[in-house]
């Protein structure tokens, strides 16, 4: 257990309070703040004793408990710093540590000292959370177990559910299970959102691996396909090149020399007969032109008149028979003449008709070379085509044994998506097992788990306590609260009441009872106490004198049974009763707040 025991407050141009400083020593025993305002004759308000309550509750936390603007904080007479120090001493484990807080505004600074040494953290906010840690101090813990003031601020019963819950809790020591089930909460969001962002990358990465897989499919499928149409493809062309073969055994090509020699000699005897034909008709031609001669000169010999035409003397019988002679010579000359040209034509009919020949044999033989020609081509090109075919053959045998072989370009693909398939399904697998767990441990810490259950007990000792305090004071009612931290009152007649059906003396009763117990929970949860509890304006309200009596012998047992420093703020003449020990009076004169020796008589 950590026992916190304050030992005193300085408190220097702190709201009311001036330059001269106001220190109070928190020693055991009941104490009363109490004062006079001077600025406002014979009034006891607004003297700036919760200033003092204010300065404790500021130097741990930076603010004040009517969370005031902080340039609101400082005294506005006297525009100096303001400054607060609060002296504690920590007992944990038997070992007494000595703390100082060191608070200031204008300028604002704060310092912590653990026995004398300054341990002052980098920043205000990391000294703040270190005090915090310290103390085990929250403000609401502060607010409703050390420094209560009961009428500035709204009682405990009259809060709503969700304030009294949270505080109730905090005095339980059961915001653990609100911060765990909000951990659990913000863990079992946040493994969610892993879980489904791993969970969208396996579906996405095993869609992947479903696309590739169909894409091989596809593929395979695409080359068995193939492989069909090239086996038909191989079917076909083997068929072909055994046609392309036999038709290769077929051509018969003779040799072209023979043909080319003789082309030759029927070329030479066909311009043997040209020649031939030609000089029989030069002859012919040679011929005709010597009858045409003979004849013109046949008709020139003789005349049909007795005289001769040139030498015009008479012609005679001697000269007619040599006339006579001479033309039958002549004829003579054209008979022959036209034998020879009758043999020339005869002749020339004859290497005609041989020309024709040889003509035809010609044709033969050129038909002959060129059908050797075609032939010769013929078989180029089913050779050629023969060739293409056993490449293409053996091609399609290199074809269909790749399309065979099962590889494809996916498959490194596919198997990098597998592993990454398998990794995120792990991952799947344990954000999903965490997801069980964080679900399990969410339902533990939930209202329905075993917070349920340490509730139930806490509250059986916290509903008796709450019963004792309210027999002490005689109220006429009794409150008990259920594991939900829901109150039922009931009242002296036996029924079930509002918290606001009381008076407001009634209600002070409940309040207080409450405080107590409260009090005395905290306590009993051992992690800390504080050896301080201050109650602002205890007496000046609903309390009548036999209800001050009740609740001052409740706060002697205290002080009695746990030595606290129990300070109590009031402007009431009557309260001086309660006080066991120091009556601090202040005094406020022209603004300013100064602490002044007690003078019973004012």
């Amino acid at each position: 257990m950590k026992n916190v025991n304050f030992k005193k407050v300085k408190i220097f141009n702190f709201l009311s309070i001036g330059k001269t400083p106001v220190e109070i020593e928190f020693t055991p025993g009941i104490h009363l703040i109490t004062g006079i305002n001077r600025d406002k004759t014979d009034r006891r308000n607004g003297v700036g004793k919760s200033s003092v309550i204010e300065s404790v509750y500021f130097a741990i936390f930076g603010q004040t408990l009517r969370e005031l603007k902080k340039d609101l904080i400082p005294n506005n007479y006297t525009n100096s710093t303001c400054e607060v120090i609060l002296d504690f001493d920590i007992i944990e484990n038997k070992i007494c540590t000595a703390y100082q807080i060191i608070r200031t505004l204008n300028p604002s600074k704060l310092y912590l000292y653990e026995n004398g040494k300054d341990i002052t953290r980098d920043t205000i906010k990391n000294t703040e959370e270190y005090i915090f840690k310290l103390l085990n101090a929250t403000p609401s813990l502060f607010e409703n177990c050390v420094i209560m003031s009961l009428n500035s601020s709204i009682p405990f019963m009259a809060k709503s559910k969700v304030e009294k819950r949270k505080f109730i809790e905090s005095i339980f020591n059961l915001e653990i299970f609100s911060k765990m089930l909000s951990l659990a909460r913000e863990d079992v969001n946040n493994n969610k959102k892993l879980y489904e962002i791993e969970l969208t990358k396996f579906e996405e990465i095993d869609n992947n691996c479903k696309a590739l897989q169909q894409q091989k499919e596809n593929i395979l499928k695409s080359r068995s396909e193939k492989i069909v149409v090239y086996e038909q493809r191989k079917i076909d062309n083997s068929k072909e090149k055994s046609t392309l073969i036999q038709t290769l055994n077929n051509i018969k090509i003779e040799s072209i020399d023979n043909f080319n020699e003789k082309l030759q000699k029927l070329k030479a005897g066909l311009e043997e007969c040209e020649c031939r034909i030609d000089k029989h008709n030069e002859s012919r031609t040679i011929v005709s032109r010597d009858i045409q001669n003979i004849e013109t000169q046949l008709n020139k010999i003789g005349t049909k008149n007795n005289n001769c035409p040139v030498c015009l003397r008479p012609i005679l019988e001697h000269d007619l028979d040599i006339i006579e002679q001479e033309k039958q010579l002549l004829q003579t000359k054209i008979n022959l003449l036209q034998k020879d040209v009758k043999v020339s034509i005869e002749k020339i009919n004859t290497l005609k008709q041989k020309k024709e020949t040889i003509k035809e044999l010609i044709d033969k033989c050129n038909t002959s070379i060129n059908s050797n020609k075609l032939k010769t081509q013929e078989k180029l090109n089913v050779e050629e085509r023969l060739k293409r075919l056993i490449e293409w053959l053996c091609q399609l045998d290199t074809d269909i044994l790749q399309l065979k072989n099962e590889n494809t370009d996916v498959d490194s693909l596919i198997i990098s998506n597998k592993l990454k398939l398998k990794t995120l399904q792990e991952n799947v697998n344990k954000l999903k097992l965490t997801n069980n767990l964080l679900d399990t441990v969410k339902f533990i810490v939930s209202e329905e788990g075993v917070k349920s259950y340490i509730v139930n007990k806490i509250l059986e000792v916290f509903n008796n306590k709450l019963m004792q305090y309210l027999k002490k004071m005689n109220a006429n009612s009794y409150c008990v609260f259920n594991e939900y931290f829901e109150e039922e009152i009931i009242n002296e007649k036996g029924k079930i009441c509002s918290y606001f059906n009381f008076s407001g003396a009634e209600r002070k009763d409940i309040d207080l009872a409450c405080l107590f117990a409260f009090m005395d929970m905290r306590r009993l949860q051992g992690d800390i106490t504080y050896n301080l509890s201050i109650y602002d304006e205890l007496f000046d309200s609903s309390l009548d004198e036999k209800g001050i009596d009740q609740v001052t012998n409740i706060l002697k047992e205290r002080v009695e049974k746990y030595n606290e420093c129990v300070i109590i703020i009031s402007h009431r003449k009557e309260s001086v009763k309660a006080v066991t020990d120091n009556i601090i009076f202040l005094e406020k004169k022209s603004g300013q707040t100064k602490r002044i020796n007690y003078n019973p008589f004012i």
